[in-house]
């Protein structure tokens, strides 16, 4: 599959994040994924392998659970969470689908995209059971995720759980978005995805969040590696 990269496509389809196990639902809650760059290309991967396989009413429920937890942190979706992290899943085909997009809803900020000259990226096959794929190598494909007060004040605590909500085509989309992002990685930027709640800061990722989600911020930054977090990792 290849996917166009030297240009932003339109929003077309919603998305929600909610976060279960909270107490205080009065606040204003933001969550704050910091993605390495393997970590980028493997969500985005892995999205638009499963946009290739499935059908497109299909319901999948994946979870995702950190590194040294009670059950041993897995990169279902490309990625490992740090052991801070709360656990997430990524619900397909579960945001309401009589919603509708404003046709003036792209006037949120795009990512500069350096690269235009660099028109195709070619999501390969998946790997056998027994290779690794490009954005393993290393294992450095690591996410950290907080959930903030709206102060910023970091509140994460262990009966979090994150829930990424998206439909079929949202998997498509966001996946192409991240791999521009991937493509034009810049350390300790952040993008606040386009929300129906708009601020001046918010940027097209392919996905616009609904009124029920979350505000969302993502970040790039280099998070290490598996061994940094869990020097026992893959020994038996």
């Amino acid at each position: 599959m290849k996917m166009k990269i030297n240009e932003s496509i339109k929003i077309n389809e919603y998305a929600e994040v909610l976060i279960a196990g909270i107490e205080d639902k009065s606040n204003n809650y933001k969550v704050e994924f910091t993605f390495s760059k393997d970590a980028l290309l493997g969500l985005a991967t892995n999205l638009l392998w499963m946009y290739d396989d499935i059908d497109s009413d299909k319901r999948i429920h994946i979870h995702i659970e950190p590194l040294l937890g009670s059950v041993s942190g897995n990169q279902s979706l490309g990625f490992f969470l740090t052991p801070d992290s709360p656990s997430m899943v990524l619900a397909v085909n579960n945001v309401s689908k009589n919603y509708i997009i404003d046709s003036e809803i792209n006037r949120y900020k795009e990512i500069p995209i350096k690269y235009r000259f660099v028109k195709m990226y070619e999501v390969k096959e998946p790997a056998s059971d027994e290779s690794i794929e490009d954005y393993e190598l290393g294992f450095n494909n690591i996410v950290h995720i907080r959930v903030l007060d709206k102060e910023k004040k970091e509140v994460t605590n262990s009966k979090m759980q994150i829930i990424f909500k998206i439909n079929y085509y949202g998997l498509r989309d966001f996946g192409n978005m991240l791999l521009i992002l991937a493509n034009n990685y810049e350390l300790n930027k952040e993008y606040e995805l386009a929300h129906v709640i708009q601020k001046k800061n918010q940027y097209n990722l392919g996905v616009l969040l609904s009124h029920e989600s979350s505000e969302v911020i993502l970040k790039c930054n280099y998070l290490g590696g598996v061994h940094d977090y869990d020097p026992h990792f893959g020994i038996v």
